[in-house]
């Protein structure tokens, strides 16, 4: 044993020497794997206790022993018996005694290992009270006792403690901590006025006081009068304690939340609070940030814990919302944001309460020019990277929401008037300023929302000074972007619709404002799109011309815009209307598809832009029309098909032209239903032959939504289709045999094909050829590793599985339509599969999810092995012991696991099923292969 333990010192050391100083990061990433690793070992115990008490190796070394000893404790505990937990006891006891004025990291960490062990060593009496006779006697040793006291409530409220019952946790929590807590405080004040100018014992004292009171262990009323909540406000004039006092304040105010059982103690606080702000007026004078961070901070939490006084009392709590009021105003916008959710939170409850919303108007007149303020963009906007202007344009909404809080407070009225106002003066100097005119502009968008469509008395004004405004392409931007936010203000305004429209195209003539253009008249034709029907020919002449020198966003935006139009028309002229605008698009369509080879794929981003717009119109276009009469969109489709059809043909197998083409045919296939049959036989002969000659998933795609539509009416069609499309699948899979993560995206389209079949017609697809061959691919696609992918297997398996359990336990299910379409001849060929391939099937299950899957479709894989349990509930138990006998844990762990899981299926117990594997996977990868870095405290 000794030469293990000293071969494993070497080995550890040398680890550890690549890790901080090898010249490569390969092998330093080695050197980490190894080392975490190693600490899952046995040999780990005395390998640490030999770092910890060698003096020749370096701190580095000392700390990973240190962390080492801690997540044996954490993870390995279990595996100790009586005499080696009370020999590890007493190391860990010499070993803090030897560390104890080491390194604060050396000492957090072992402070860590013993609350560890206090935790979970139930035969060790009275660990706090041993601690403090070690440790609190002599002023050198307070600072460990200290350490130890602070991490002990963290350790046993966020340690992971399977060893321990639930019952034996709490009992062990309330020892340690509630029945000590009354205790800690008595020592802690008697060693904050003991203290002297000893800023280090007081900030060691305040980080303990600060643990305790988050652990939620000291009640409130032991609080009151108690010393350390006036040295907590203390602090705040000391520099060296400043950060920490104010950490303790505010969690001296959140614990204080409960108003009714905290107003004695927040009597106290409050008066504490007030004079603050004279220090908030002189972090503002001084531009001293932290500070002023500081105290927002304590601000800001009591204004969110003491909400209710603050509303209920508005002239005695006055001073807190006045004190937040102060901070939002501070030119800094890292410290602005911290005020934001208060603002929300009060101006929720004002509006439930008018005579506190009242007396707070006035502070809420004065954030909207501080909002509208720090809403201006600098005048050295030019030398900002691009990050640096994203990130204040996302701020900047952010910002508007705090404008929208001042609207629910004081009205519309009021807030369009002072943004209106900084309009006019700004644009009336010469020369004007844009970030003047242009902050009051985004104001005004952010107050949309809140804005009552019928206010008649500000916002005419507005509009009207709109086309006055200087010319300058970012105030334009802007100018355009309010008409934008008032579409349903401009449908109860139609006069206004014209002097809008005017407004909006003139953007179409500058760069910078076409975005800010196209989105606008989007908006304002939704919401505006009967009263535009006057203005069809108009629009049907600006969309012909404007769109020519448009792509991309800009182009299918403006698209929807006349698509919302479109919409409007009533049916019986609808067809005219909707020819109208589509049979150019079209026409130029068929133009680019009879193009030579080479021309055409040059033209393809052309080709997905026009696609892109037909798919808009057919997608936002859907009048209500009865199952037999005809519709007035289908006659268009038809021209249009065999157009698509040929693009298909000649470069469907180029990526983004199937996604456009494939994206197209699905809206039409979602929007138009039933009126889509006659076109059904060639849209499936249409993605049967795409998909023979691309093998690209998007084809897939639309075929599940075809089958989804058209498959529980048309069965038989349906599962030809299918079985077509399977052909060319089959042959993908043979080509990357044992590669499919090569291929992720076009399994999950298949799967999620197969399991809208097994959806729509499950009697008809069990029965075909298919299913069995569909099960093997499935089989072999659980060493999928991309998540959607994964998610799409696991959910077919979990579909058939929940169609086979509700056919057997159909009074768990008196909804389901699966248990009228199945009989038991379904079930029996189900079964056979699963009995034919059970083993391996619950062999992958488990691999993956101890190995390969990841977390997010962890959940899904139990799943779907508490569906199968339900489903073979004699055969699953038996599959379960033999998929996890060959795994590396001793033979008593695998026969409890494979016990348990008997047992659970043997009772019907199907959630605890699920939680025997949660188990037994979670164990076995932090056992084996997992490396169990828990972060630092």
């Amino acid at each position: 044993m000794a030469t293990t333990a000293a071969d494993s010192f070497q080995q550890v050391v040398a680890a550890l020497n690549a890790l901080y100083n090898a010249p490569s990061n390969s092998a330093k990433k080695e050197a980490n794997l190894w080392l975490e690793s190693f600490q899952a070992m046995p040999e780990a115990w005395q390998t640490a206790v030999i770092l910890l008490t060698n003096e020749t190796v370096g701190t580095e070394a000392q700390v990973f022993g240190a962390q080492t000893m801690r997540r044996k404790i954490v993870d390995d505990f279990q595996d100790l018996d009586g005499p080696h937990r009370a020999s590890l006891k007493e190391s860990l006891l010499s070993l803090s005694m030897q560390h104890k004025s080491s390194p604060r990291v050396i000492r957090t960490q072992l402070s860590l290992s013993l609350a560890a062990l206090a935790l979970r060593m139930l035969e060790w009496e009275n660990p706090v009270g041993h601690m403090t006779t070690l440790y609190g006697s002599t002023a050198t040793d307070l600072p460990y006792l200290l350490e130890f006291l602070t991490v002990l409530p963290e350790e046993v409220n966020d340690s992971r403690c399977p060893t321990l019952s639930d019952e034996e946790y709490r009992s062990r929590a309330d020892a340690l901590l509630t029945q000590n807590a009354p205790q800690i405080l008595k020592l802690l004040v008697m060693y904050m006025e003991n203290s002297g100018g000893d800023t280090r014992l007081q900030e060691g004292v305040f980080r303990c006081f600060l643990s305790w009171l988050r652990s939620g262990d000291i009640p409130t009323s032991s609080l009151s009068n108690n010393p350390l909540l006036a040295f907590s406000f203390k602090a705040l004039q000391m520099p060296e304690l400043f950060d920490t006092a104010v950490d303790v304040v505010c969690e001296l105010i959140y614990q204080t939340k409960d108003i009714e059982e905290s107003m004695p103690v927040i009597q106290e606080i409050y008066p504490n609070l007030l004079p603050l702000r004279q220090e908030i007026a002189q972090s503002l004078e001084d531009e001293n940030e932290d500070n002023l961070r500081g105290y927002c901070k304590i601000f800001v939490e009591a204004g969110e814990c003491y909400l209710s006084l603050v509303v209920k009392h508005t002239d005695h709590f006055r001073g807190i919302v006045e004190g937040i009021a102060e901070c939002t105003a501070f030119h800094d916008l890292d410290v602005v944001p911290m005020t934001f959710r208060f603002w929300y939170q009060l101006a929720d409850e004002l509006r439930r309460n008018e005579t506190a919303r009242l007396k707070y108007q006035d502070v809420y007149q004065k954030l909207v020019d501080v909002m509208i303020k720090h809403l201006h963009y600098p005048d050295d906007l030019e030398s900002w990277s691009a990050k640096e202007r994203d990130d204040f344009k996302d701020f900047r909404h952010v910002m508007g929401d705090v404008l929208k809080d001042c609207c629910l407070i004081l009205g519309s009225r009021i807030p369009l008037g002072k943004a209106y106002m900084l309009i006019t003066e700004a644009a009336s100097k010469t020369p004007p300023k844009w970030q003047d005119v242009e902050a009051p502009l985004m104001a005004l968008r952010s107050m949309g929302a809140q804005v009552d469509p019928e206010e008649n008395e500000v916002l005419p004004e507005i509009m009207r000074l709109l086309s006055q405004l200087p010319e300058h392409p970012k105030i334009k931007y802007a100018a355009t972007l309010v008409i934008a936010r008032y579409g349903s203000w401009t449908e109860k305004h139609p006069e206004f619709i014209e002097y809008q429209l005017s407004f909006i195209s003139s953007g179409f003539d500058n760069e910078e404002v076409v975005a800010a253009s196209a989105l606008a008249l989007k908006l304002l034709c939704k919401e505006c799109s009967t009263h535009l029907l006057n203005y069809l020919n108009q629009l049907h002449q600006f969309f012909m011309g404007v769109t020519k020198q448009l792509k991309g966003l800009d182009l299918l935006e403006v698209t929807e815009a006349v698509a919302h139009v479109i919409a409007a028309v009533p049916n019986a002229e609808l067809a005219n209307v909707f020819q109208m605008f589509c049979a150019p698009i079209a026409q130029q369509l068929s133009v680019l598809a009879s193009k030579g080879q080479g021309t055409l794929e040059e033209d393809i981003p052309l080709i997905i832009d026009t696609v892109s717009q037909l798919k808009i119109f057919f997608e936002t276009v859907n009048p209500q029309v009865g199952p037999t009469e005809a519709h007035p969109c289908i006659p268009i489709v038809q021209q249009l098909w065999p157009i698509m059809d040929s693009l298909a043909d000649r470069i469907g197998a180029i990526d983004d032209v199937a996604r456009s083409l494939a994206s197209c045919w699905r809206s039409i296939v979602v929007t138009y239903r039933t009126h889509y049959a006659p076109l059904l036989p060639v849209t499936m002969a249409r993605l049967i032959k795409s998909f023979e000659q691309s093998g690209l998933g998007q084809y897939l795609w639309v075929s599940g939504r075809v089958v989804r539509e058209f498959g529980e009416s048309n069965p038989i069609p349906t599962l030809q289709f299918v079985e077509s499309l399977s052909v060319s699948m089959w042959q993908i899979l043979q080509k990357y045999s044992g590669q499919f993560n090569e291929i992720p995206d076009v399994l999950e389209d298949y799967f999620n094909l197969v399991s809208d079949t097994m959806l729509a017609c499950p009697r008809e697809y069990v029965h075909c050829t298919l299913f069995p061959t569909v099960f093997s691919a499935m089989l072999a696609s659980l060493s999928l590793k991309e998540q959607y992918s994964l998610t799409s297997v696991l959910r077919y398996c979990r579909i058939v599985l929940d169609h086979m359990n509700d056919l057997q336990y159909p009074q768990s299910s008196p909804s389901s339509q699966t248990s009228s379409s199945l009989s038991n001849s379904e079930a029996t060929i189900v079964k056979a599969q699963f009995l034919e391939h059970g083993v391996t099937f619950m062999s992958h299950l488990l691999q993956g999810i101890i190995y390969t899957f990841p977390p997010e479709v962890q959940g899904d894989a139990t799943g779907v092995i508490k569906a199968l349990a339900r489903f073979c509930p004699e055969e699953s138990p038996v599959w379960f012991a033999e998929a996890i006998s060959g795994l590396e844990l001793a033979p008593a762990e695998l026969q409890k696991a494979a016990t348990d899981f008997n047992s659970a299926a043997s009772e019907g117990n199907w959630n605890r099923v699920k939680s025997v594997v949660q188990d037994f996977t979670t164990i076995y990868r932090r056992k084996n292969m997992v490396p169990r870095s828990r972060g630092k405290k």
